[in-house]
């Protein structure tokens, strides 16, 4: 059966090593190649820190390390997706952003329940693709409450 263009959420693709994830594209405020990045000190280690975007200054995490992910990244590849976390922006650094896709709403499926709550509080499902799954993210959650204390606590993060 041929896909209706009309058919699904438009979802934003990326990599992270060798798996392949989406976020609803209306979470996703843009997607740039590049920052230069300024540390703070004392943070976790997927707090990459923060940069400058067209003069708004917001913090950097590095998915990868978010979700204990091994391999290289290759810096030609990387990308850093921008969304809107309740209220902030929210850079997070990918391997890779594959492109924009349609997912209609019967290929999607809920996580298997017999996966840790703890682990999967922010997937919203799984799309049953040809040949592949994607892990169908939430941005939203995919901060716990302690990194969003942390994001909350900095100076720079408010308005």
């Amino acid at each position: 059966m041929a896909e209706n263009k009309g058919d699904g959420v438009q979802w934003v693709q990326f990599r992270l090593g060798r798996e392949e994830y989406a976020v609803m594209a209306t979470q996703i405020q843009e997607i740039v190649r590049s920052a230069s990045i300024t540390l703070i000190p004392n943070m976790p280690e997927f707090v990459k820190g923060i940069c400058n975007l067209r003069g708004q200054i917001i913090p950097l995490l590095d998915l990868k390390e978010r979700f204990s992910i091994q391999g290289e990244t290759d810096a030609q590849q990387a990308r850093i997706i921008v969304a809107h976390i309740e209220g902030q922006m929210v850079g997070f650094i990918v391997d890779a952003v594959v492109g924009v896709i349609r997912i209609p709403p019967n290929a999607i499926e809920a996580v298997p329940e017999n996966l840790p709550k703890i682990d999967v509080e922010y997937i919203i499902g799984v799309a049953k693709l040809p040949r592949r799954l994607i892990l169908l993210l939430n941005m939203d959650k995919i901060l716990k409450s302690i990194e969003k204390m942390i994001l909350e606590d900095t100076e720079w993060s408010k308005k």
